[in-house]
């Protein structure tokens, strides 16, 4: 079978399974399955596919796997990070997460708490090589895989298993930054996330806001006295979020927004004395 009428099959299958982007995707697993990029496929809609391996990938994404784990990679700000089951997804939301905490960046060290696939970790000491940057998470599983893509990338990452700051290094940092578990027990979520991804990574406790409470009780010890707490949050957690730093005499805070008006990453300033 040519590309051309796979693509065609694929899609109508995507569509059925209710999978978005179902033509994009289509070519993306195609493209796995050839060696090739997206590109190539577009300009090559007469070359033959290898139908039954093209099969294999197509089912897993009909039953809803997630795309990242199929092909093993997602990319985050510009760069593809390994991704695989038993390790959170990086998302494009966490981009933001990233900008606002570059412009917060001192002198002094920075840790990534609860990094996942490490690309916070990752990401920040790419973009400034002279930081010393640590990241933390409490799955051995998550640290292995960020480590890897330290490597893989050439990124100087400090990598330590800890849940949230039970084993921290004792070293000021001037900055914190978390992407933590942020979702209700009690929320549906879409197939992909809820039957694949890590429900440790995800789901915080009756109200989601469970490890927001602990970041605002316990990073301040492991702060300078001028440093910052910069933390993604889930839709319409902002206000909760900000009233819990302002309960523990948290200064300067501030909510951003993301690209289409969500408010989606918290940032504050080291409590006062």
């Amino acid at each position: 079978m040519i590309i051309q009428d796979w693509l065609q099959m694929a899609v109508s299958r995507l569509q059925k399974a209710g999978v978005e982007s179902s033509r994009l995707e289509a070519q993306l697993l195609v493209g796995h399955v050839l060696m090739v990029d997206r590109t190539w496929v577009i300009a090559h809609p007469e070359a033959e596919v290898n139908e039954l391996a093209a099969e294999t990938l197509l089912q897993r994404r009909e039953s809803r796997e997630p795309l990242a784990y199929i092909l093993g990679w997602r990319e985050f700000y510009g760069r593809r990070f390994q991704v695989a089951p038993g390790v959170l997804i990086p998302r494009q939301d966490t981009e933001i997460l990233l900008e606002e905490a570059l412009k917060l960046i001192g002198g002094g060290p920075v840790a990534d708490v609860g990094t996942g696939s490490g690309c916070l970790a990752i990401s920040l000491k790419l973009e400034r090589p002279d930081l010393d940057v640590w990241a933390t998470d409490v799955s051995q599983i998550a640290l292995n895989l960020a480590q890897f893509n330290s490597e893989l990338l050439k990124a100087d990452v400090r990598f330590l298993e800890s849940d949230l700051f039970a084993r921290f290094p004792q070293v000021p940092f001037s900055l914190i930054v978390s992407n933590p578990p942020y979702i209700a027990d009690h929320e549906e979520l879409m197939p992909e996330v809820n039957n694949h991804e890590p429900a440790s990574a995800l789901f915080s406790g009756p109200t989601g806001l469970e490890i927001y409470e602990r970041l605002a009780a316990e990073a301040p010890r492991h702060l300078e006295a001028e440093g910052f707490l910069a933390v993604e949050v889930g839709i319409g957690q902002a206000q909760d979020v900000s009233r819990l730093l302002e309960a523990q005499k948290w200064r300067q805070i501030r909510i951003t927004r993301d690209l289409s008006g969500i408010e989606r990453v918290v940032t504050a300033q080291t409590p006062g004395m």
